[in-house]
């Protein structure tokens, strides 16, 4: 008999400790997982939708074009009345919560930016073009000259995942700021969060290599703000993105025209889709399955691939928004390769995941937190260990 090392008292001992946590968690709770409750609008949340000659205005990045680029379309198909509202976009490329807390103040010289209404029969007492790079009076109008019902900001991609970051003090950073400015300046508005797509799992921005586990942070992240800021309102337009790529349509490029921006028809047409459902929907009582908008993607001229937006991809990319809007934070994975317990994503479930999530708890990160997260419970301990010795015995557990 060999003599024991170090290394195998240590497994033996998370193997016991591992059957122990199974005991707990799966003979108290059952295995059928954790159920998702659906997301519900709270009162204040729905009267403001509802109240006349509302006001929105977004303040964001590209990422807020994508998901409202067919908003116009959907709204004239289904017949939503806008005539007593108006939707603004205030876009910057890589707009983040620090360089519009910077421009209000005059004090980013790298981007230009534009404010543009989106849809609506009134106008905000504001001007619209284009604001230079170190000159925020144009931005400065847009948020002291108008009282706004609704204000909503999103962070940017490439920080997007990090919530630690939001509320740091580095480029990604200032949530905590923007927040107060808006406060100060709007004092009556609702603000609210974009819950963003994420880049493609072969894009070389995309630290976590994988865009579900990349939207899933970006969904956490979303999660622990609103927690934190008592914020109830969010357009979740990337968890639709993400249910999108659950199904047969997901293509090598997660559904991207570059790897980070939503493909120009379908993609974008379902985050439209969200956020009709998310702000028009609950003020009209019209679903956006009433939408007949149908494109063909051979009428738009672009060298990245297309889908086109018929009468078999509308319903599917419909019913992804829909699903978004009731689970803003629950993505589907029925089309998604990842195989539960696979922590180091090697096509199996088996002791070497264990001894994965071993290495994260110890403070190798030789996998990302999501990976060795099994359970989903947001911590990294001996339940996750557990979780995966009940997938290498045959088990299947809903997780989220």
């Amino acid at each position: 008999m060999h003599p024991e090392t170090d290394t195998y008292r240590e497994m033996r001992l998370f193997f016991r400790i591992a059957f122990l946590a199974i005991v707990i968690i799966f003979g108290s709770h059952g295995t059928d997982g954790a159920k998702v409750a659906s997301q519900t609008i709270d009162s204040n949340t729905d009267e403001v939708l509802k109240k006349a000659n509302l006001k929105i205005l977004h303040i964001g990045n590209s990422f807020t074009f994508d998901a409202v680029s067919y908003l116009p379309l959907i709204v004239g198909s289904t017949g939503a009345d806008v005539s007593d509202l108006c939707i603004y976009r205030t876009m910057r490329s890589g707009g983040s919560f620090k360089s519009w807390y910077d421009c209000y103040y005059d004090n980013d010289h790298e981007l230009g930016y534009t404010i543009e209404k989106v849809i609506g029969g009134i106008d905000a007492s504001i001007n619209t073009g284009s604001g230079i790079a170190g000159n925020g009076s144009l931005f400065r109008q847009a948020l002291d000259d108008e009282q706004w019902d609704i204000v909503v900001i999103q962070p940017a991609s490439a920080y997007s995942p990090y919530y630690e970051q939001w509320t740091g003090t580095g480029a990604g950073g200032y949530l905590n700021e923007l927040l107060q400015l808006i406060k100060e300046r709007q004092p009556q508005a609702l603000v609210g969060m974009m819950l963003v797509h994420s880049y493609a799992s072969n894009y070389a921005g995309n630290t976590e290599k994988s865009s579900y586990d990349r939207w899933k942070l970006i969904a956490e992240s979303v999660e622990s703000c609103c927690k934190d800021y008592n914020i109830s309102f969010v357009i979740p337009y990337g968890t639709a993105v993400q249910n999108l790529r659950a199904t047969s349509l997901n293509n090598d490029m997660d559904l991207t025209a570059d790897g980070v921006h939503c493909e120009y028809v379908l993609t974008r047409y379902t985050a439209s889709c969200c956020y009709y459902q998310s702000v028009l929907a609950p003020r009209t009582g019209i679903s956006v399955t009433n939408d007949k908008t149908r494109i063909n993607k051979d009428f738009i001229t672009s060298a990245s691939p297309m889908i086109s937006i018929d009468d078999d991809t509308a319903p599917i990319a419909q019913d992804a928004a829909i699903k978004a809007v009731e689970n803003w934070y629950s993505a589907d994975t029925s089309h998604d390769d990842t195989v539960p317990g696979d922590v180091n994503e090697d096509g199996v479930v088996d002791v070497a995941d264990i001894a994965s999530v071993i290495s994260f708890m110890s403070g190798e990160l030789s996998v990302s937190k999501v990976k060795a997260d099994v359970n989903g419970d947001g911590t990294v301990d001996v339940a996750d260990i557990a979780t995966v010795i009940f997938f290498m015995s045959g088990g299947s557990i809903v997780i989220n």
